[in-house]
């Protein structure tokens, strides 16, 4: 079939779809683009899911590496030498330990166990975004001691009564306040409220920060060992590229990406978002073919003396059948196109209201290439669904096709 006949076959189609039915048209188009958005939608948000939790533990719990005891040790020693070593290495931008102990908050009648994480606050800047999330007063500084922040969970609302609380809480403490501090060491003291952070991160939420100096006052000694080490990478570097700079150079400890984390503890999650995109994906697929497949099937049948008569005056049928089939595949592409600007819409709508859990929040992740994996997916099962009544409609003698 040459280029003549294609391009009759497009203007047939273009034309039959002109002097056709707008609702039609219209409603057809809007399935198509209905079905590219159910397509992308749950994959977009379990993606986005993952994407938020990545993020989160990135910047609130280990950094793009984490630098954790060795085998048999409870710390990472000689902390000092450590830091500086790490922090001379290609592609670290800064690297801050943290240092964790067990204790119990007291305010008024409230009494609460929280985890309380010593950190250097003007290295922590570097590596976590902590100081941006503050609702009330203001972050700490290296030299503090005496205060603390605590997230807004701990802090909790005066205004909900403690047995309608959603977690527990010190029952709406408020910037000043002063709150006790019962360590697991037996030391005990009275610190002031300096600021209260909220980030979504619930692990984030319900610590308590200090300073350094501060924990040092409390273990009585200075604090050369830390629970673990989080490091940040320069923009252009890689996490695997960091560990294997701390690795050749001599770090000792064990050094772990925030990859290899991950996949231990959120592998088998993944793999259930996996399965579900998977299955989200061939339904919406078939959908869109039945749905046009039914709507090409009855549009055929409803234009079989039409095309009796094309065949009639000489039309040949390859050429009759790409008709139909250029109908549908424009049907497709401004379906697709619709289906794209929709999902867009939602992806920029979300970025703005994302879907809030106390684990996590969640907004669409959409790449150009899952909008142009689906719709090549997509236009294929219209080329489909299109072409099969089309060809056998287009067989059918001249006499039968008058009789319909």
């Amino acid at each position: 079939m040459g280029k003549k006949e294609l391009k009759v076959a497009f203007l047939l189609a273009l034309r039959s779809l002109q002097r056709g039915g707008r609702s039609s048209v219209i409603l057809t188009i809007l399935i198509v683009g209905m079905c590219f958005t159910n397509m992308i939608f749950l994959p977009a948000m379990f993606n986005g899911i993952g994407q938020s939790i990545t993020k989160q533990v990135v910047d609130y719990e280990v950094g793009n590496v984490l630098v954790s005891p060795q085998s048999g040790d409870q710390y990472v020693t000689d902390l000092g030498a450590t830091l500086d070593l790490i922090n001379g290495m290609p592609g670290v931008d800064r690297a801050t330990p943290h240092y964790s102990k067990g204790a119990t908050l007291k305010y008024r009648q409230r009494v609460l166990g929280v985890s309380v994480r010593a950190i250097s606050p003007n290295d922590e800047k570097y590596v976590s975004p902590l100081y941006t999330k503050m609702i009330g007063g203001s972050y700490l500084g290296d030299g503090d001691t005496g205060e603390v922040i605590i997230g807004k969970p701990v802090a909790g609302d005066a205004s909900i009564r403690q047995e309608d609380e959603f977690q527990p809480s010190l029952g709406g403490v408020r910037v000043g306040d002063s709150i006790t501090i019962e360590y697991g060491n037996g030391y005990t003291k009275d610190y002031r409220v300096k600021g209260i952070y909220y980030t979504g991160w619930s692990q984030a939420d319900s610590t308590v920060y200090v300073t350094w100096t501060d924990m040092e006052q409390v273990e009585g000694k200075p604090l050369d060992f830390a629970d673990y080490i989080t490091v940040k990478a320069k923009p252009g570097y890689s996490e695997k590229f960091i560990k294997d700079e701390l690795q050749q150079y001599g770090v000792s400890q064990k050094v772990q990406t925030t990859s290899d984390l991950l996949s231990k503890s959120l592998g088998r999650a993944l793999q259930s978002f996996a399965i579900i995109n998977t299955v989200s994906l061939i339904v919406s697929i078939i959908i869109t073919t039945v749905v046009l497949f039914i709507v090409i099937t009855i549009k055929t049948l409803n234009s079989r003396k039409q095309i009796g008569i094309l065949k009639a005056i000489g039309v040949d049928k390859e050429v009759i059948m790409h008709n139909y089939g250029f109908q549908v595949i424009i049907l497709a592409v401004l379906g697709i196109i619709l289906g794209i600007i929709i999902a867009s819409m939602l992806a920029v709508y979300m970025a703005y209201h994302p879907i809030v859990t106390p684990e996590w929040s969640a907004t669409l992740y959409i790449t150009p290439m899952d909008l142009v994996i689906n719709s090549l997916i997509l236009f294929v099962a219209a080329i489909i669904a299109g072409y099969v009544p089309a060809w056998q409609v287009s067989r059918e003698d001249i006499q039968t096709a008058m009789r319909a």
